[in-house]
């Protein structure tokens, strides 16, 4: 098993590292880690996963379901696919895309019906109003002003 995980991690160290930093970028300059907030200001279909992964580990699981419901789902994914990996030691294989397959479609309806449901009033639904596509649509108009 240990051989797997070193094999693993000096295969897939600069990914991590490349995560890791561009999180931390998105987090200090924009204050948040969302690109779809950050950009447009609207809620991704994992909107909320980081909060219910926290609320998860902090023992609060029902507040976790409610916050995001897909990211024990997720979890259980990430449980299932490291356990074939480092305890059998099989490849994950094709079940893993029929997975994610389905994740994804549910994911996006639940996505849907969360918009209609609960946005822009509701966390984590809710509107970032300083988004770049905003600013960007500002200062042209400024600029256009300006110019005209």
């Amino acid at each position: 098993m240990w051989e797997l995980i070193k094999e693993d991690i000096h295969n897939y160290w600069k990914a991590a590292v490349f995560l890791l930093v561009a999180t931390v970028i998105l987090i200090v300059c924009f204050d948040g880690a969302c690109i779809s907030r950050i950009v447009v200001g609207l809620p991704c279909p994992a909107c909320g996963m980081t909060r219910a992964a926290l609320l998860f580990l902090s023992g609060h699981w029902i507040e976790s379901i409610k916050m995001q419901p897909f990211f024990v789902i997720f979890a259980v994914g990430v449980v299932m696919c490291a356990g074939k990996r480092y305890i059998f030691r099989k490849k994950v294989g094709r079940w893993i895309r029929t997975y994610i397959w389905i994740m994804l479609v549910a994911a996006i309806l639940f996505y849907i019906y969360r918009m209609v449901r609960y946005f822009p009033h509701t966390p984590p639904m809710t509107y970032n109003k300083d988004n770049l596509v905003f600013y960007m649509y500002y200062y042209i108009c400024k600029i256009w002003k300006a110019v005209v």
